[in-house]
């Protein structure tokens, strides 16, 4: 196929889209929709929302061989859980995260890297930079289902300093694609208590309806 007809080819799958600044050089907008853990698996779990809000991050991105800007609009739900640690008292140090990207696809092509993510590396982008976690090592792998699937989670151990005390904690990673959107769990707890069954019910408490 001649590069002239391959061309015109994309940029008719692009506009079929909807995206049709890609081609233009208008900045597009992908957003997601909201990933949430029902209230079933809260009452169950003890966990409580305490955080809800939308992310808007603009990032350049090659497609086609040119350089273009998007927007990706990301949901993020924060469940925390008060646990009792001693000399500390109670403090909310067991936190369940769901983020919701969109996958942003366009004639087949992934233009956001977060779908590609392995669960080490984010680990990397969330716990390190916004847990504060520090000395991240893994722990291997298990399966649990959320949304009817089999889901790959990673477990890895670190540390956090907490009003001056070093406590290792225990992190609970998935990442995966789930109709039109890449969402991104991690879930957080001091690893002295035995937080697993709990982190297993709020992750298939998980709903999402993407397009």
């Amino acid at each position: 196929m001649r590069k002239p007809l391959l061309s015109a080819l994309v940029a008719l799958l692009v506009v079929s889209a909807g995206c049709t600044g890609l081609i233009t050089g208008e900045t597009v907008a992908f957003e997601s929709e909201p990933a949430t853990v029902e209230d079933s698996a809260l009452e169950s779990t003890g966990y409580e929302l305490t955080n809800s809000t939308e992310q808007n991050i603009t990032r350049d991105v090659t497609f086609a061989g040119q350089n273009r800007t998007i927007r990706v609009v990301n949901n993020v739900r924060q469940y925390q859980r008060g646990v009792d640690l001693g000399p500390l008292g109670s403090l909310q140090l067991a936190r369940f995260v769901v983020v919701s990207t969109p996958g942003a696809k366009v004639a087949g092509q992934t233009l956001n890297p977060a779908a590609q993510w392995s669960n080490r590396r984010v680990v990397e982008q969330f716990a390190g930079r916004a847990s504060g976690v520090d000395d991240v090592q893994s722990e291997g792998n298990r399966t649990v289902e959320v949304l009817g699937e089999p889901r790959d989670v990673g477990m890895f151990s670190g540390t956090v300093t907490v009003q001056g005390q070093e406590i290792d904690v225990r992190m609970h990673v998935a990442s995966f694609e789930h109709e039109g959107d890449v969402l991104i769990v991690l879930a957080v707890h001091p690893k002295q208590i035995n937080e697993r069954a709990r982190v297993d019910t709020m992750f298939g408490g998980i709903t999402h309806s993407g397009d």
